[in-house]
């Protein structure tokens, strides 16, 4: 339960608000949430099969695989407007230095408020079509600019690669004041989740700017994957593997050891971050991880709502679409507007 100290939703599929956090509107989501379906589950055997049988090439053959799909890319014209999508790179210095490439989608509107998205992929992809659906969707209902953050990833750039170029990013942002202070949230989806509290992390020690809130979705911060709840989780998870994922890790820490927090952050202090969503399910092969972060915010007495939908897969928010994703879609519109300070 939420400790004492901690105005926070400590269950939030429960559909209860502990006092001082705001209500989730009941015209915006039920009391209970729906139970994810099996049909949702299965939509994502394909992309499992995918996945496993990626992480079975021999390293160069995937190398080459890899450097494709990282290449960063603009969301569909028939999901977002393709006037409202601008390019920048952030840090740019020259040629050698070209920066970090980041998409904006409705820009001007950060002056208002801001989401940046820090996308999943385990360390080997960019972002999906489903992530510009997702953040579109997000993004449209909250009233707020959205931002994608093409960080750098292995083989070229394993760690500290991808969290420097988190932290560039917000860090030249809020020195330009192209997102207001105490008006952005900082997101992050599956191993992008894990960049995302890495990267906070480190701007707290160095008393660097901080988001109003924090959106979590299927988070990955323990890259031991020491938890039990991963091997029991994984005989359900439509999506990831263990093999496949413990590739991923060993090739996103380079030499570093898989235990050390900057690698992973589930082992790094929490005392001092923002407001936190996190968005899980139970046949995700990480949702040990989303409820030992958790526990770990509220014992620091930073306000955690952790959203634990039976049922749901890995990612199920931005991978899946029926009435339990939209559900948690809804509960993330609701922080991200409370979080920014939007009343109207």
């Amino acid at each position: 339960m939420t400790s004492a100290s901690t105005p926070a939703l400590s269950e939030a599929a429960s559909g209860e608000t502990a006092p001082g956090v705001p209500a989730v509107p009941s015209d915006l989501a039920p009391e209970r949430p729906p139970r994810a379906s099996e049909e949702a589950a299965r939509s994502l055997r394909g992309k499992g099969r995918v996945f496993r049988a990626l992480m079975r090439l021999p390293d160069p053959a995937l190398d080459a695989v890899v450097r494709r799909t990282q290449r960063p890319s603009r969301p569909s014209a028939r999901v977002v407007d393709p006037a409202l999508v601008a390019r920048d790179r952030i840090g740019a210095v020259d040629r050698t230095m070209p920066g970090v490439p980041v998409t904006w989608i409705d820009r001007p509107r950060a002056a208002r408020a801001a989401v940046i998205q820090v996308h999943g992929g385990g360390f080997l992809s960019g972002e999906s079509p489903a992530h510009w659906r997702w953040l579109e969707e997000l993004r449209r209902r909250a009233g707020v600019a959205a931002a994608m953050v093409h960080y750098r990833m292995p083989p070229r750039s394993p760690y500290p690669a991808a969290v420097d170029d988190v932290v560039a990013v917000i860090r030249e942002l809020a020195e330009r004041a192209e997102v207001r202070d105490g008006h952005w949230v900082l997101s992050g989806d599956s191993a992008g989740g894990g960049v995302v509290l890495a990267a906070l992390q480190r701007l707290r020690a160095e008393h660097g700017p901080m988001p109003a809130g924090v959106l979590l979705t299927a988070p990955w911060t323990d890259l031991t994957l020491s938890d039990p709840q991963v091997t029991e989780a994984a005989e359900r998870d439509e999506l990831l593997d263990i093999a496949g994922i413990r590739r991923a890790a060993a090739r996103y820490a380079g030499g570093y050891a898989l235990d050390d927090p900057r690698i992973s952050p589930r082992f790094g202090t929490v005392e001092g971050l923002p407001p936190t969503l996190i968005v899980t399910g139970s046949d995700d092969m990480l949702a040990g991880d989303a409820r030992a972060l958790a526990a770990d915010l509220r014992a620091a007495a930073v306000p955690v709502v952790l959203v634990d939908q039976d049922g749901g897969q890995h990612d199920y928010p931005i991978m899946t679409e029926d009435p339990a994703a939209q559900w948690a879609l809804r509960r993330q519109v609701v922080f991200v507007r409370e979080a920014c300070g939007m009343r109207d």
